[in-house]
């Protein structure tokens, strides 16, 4: 409608009742929010296992963010009626991600898989004239071995051996230290 038409309008219903029009505002209604919530769990050679301490939040939002307790149950609430994107993650397993429409309180449950791990493991000598000798004592750190945390410290056996129980394919830079001795590539 055209303003001429919609003040011919509203004084068409002011005569109708003799009465001026009455104004109203609506206030307008917040936007529907709902709960998103589950269990994390691992499978082990006996059934599911929970997973406490993994993070689940909603990719690029510092707000939505839950953290499994022992029963590797989470909730997260607030969230709007909109495809989700949903990422759990806990050290030493692979991050899943899942996308989730709300249209309502929704329950996502989520299974996680462990990471391969492997066995680093070396040993540290002494190049002599009659040969290799096996150096005993040697500290050596590796940053991305041991737990799914990493930051592990070993020292080598009298054999000169070494081992790191727990590093992911690839490469890992070793820092390898002794008093009395230099690291020769």
């Amino acid at each position: 409608m055209n303003r001429l038409s919609l003040l011919s309008l509203v004084s068409l219903l002011a005569a109708c009742d003799g009465q001026a029009p009455k104004q109203s505002f609506l206030s307008p209604t917040p936007p529907a929010t709902y709960t998103l919530s589950g269990v994390v769990s691992e499978m082990t050679p006996t059934g599911p296992e929970a997973i406490q301490g993994a993070i689940v939040s909603q990719r690029n939002s510092v707000k939505a963010i839950a953290l499994t307790h022992a029963d590797g149950r989470y909730r997260m609430s607030g969230l709007s009626a909109q495809r989700q994107t949903v990422s759990v993650t806990m050290p030493g397993f692979i991050t899943e991600t899942t996308a989730v429409t709300m249209t309502g309180d929704t329950q996502l449950d989520v299974r996680l898989e462990r990471m391969a791990s492997h066995i680093l493991s070396g040993m540290v000598f002494e190049k002599t004239a009659t040969g290799q000798v096996p150096v005993e004592g040697v500290e050596i750190y590796c940053d991305s071995c041991g737990s799914p945390d990493g930051h592990t410290f070993t020292s080598s056996d009298a054999n000169g051996f070494y081992s790191f129980s727990w590093a992911q394919n690839g490469v890992h830079p070793l820092l390898v230290w002794k008093d009395g001795y230099d690291v020769i590539d």
